[in-house]
């Protein structure tokens, strides 16, 4: 099942995200840029580049790939 149906990246390196279950998300990734697994998404260019194969939400073809539950953890857990 997939589960994301739309990923849209906003200023502040924050994303939106629209689920499958009609449901939608802003994930503010900001607050993890420092660490070592989101660091590379402070370039901008690469942030704003991003896009979903329903079950992750993927950077750089691929270089970097979430999926929900890590983003939700962000969500929940700042």
């Amino acid at each position: 099942m997939r589960y994301i149906k739309t990923v849209v990246p906003m200023k502040d390196y924050r994303l939106f995200m629209e689920m499958e279950s009609g449901s939608s998300v802003t994930v503010d990734l900001s607050v993890k840029l420092h660490t070592m697994k989101y660091a590379e998404l402070a370039d901008e260019t690469l942030f704003k580049n991003v896009k979903t194969d329903g079950d992750y939400v993927i950077w750089g073809d691929g270089r970097l790939r979430l999926t929900v539950n890590e983003l939700m953890e962000v969500v929940l857990m700042g």
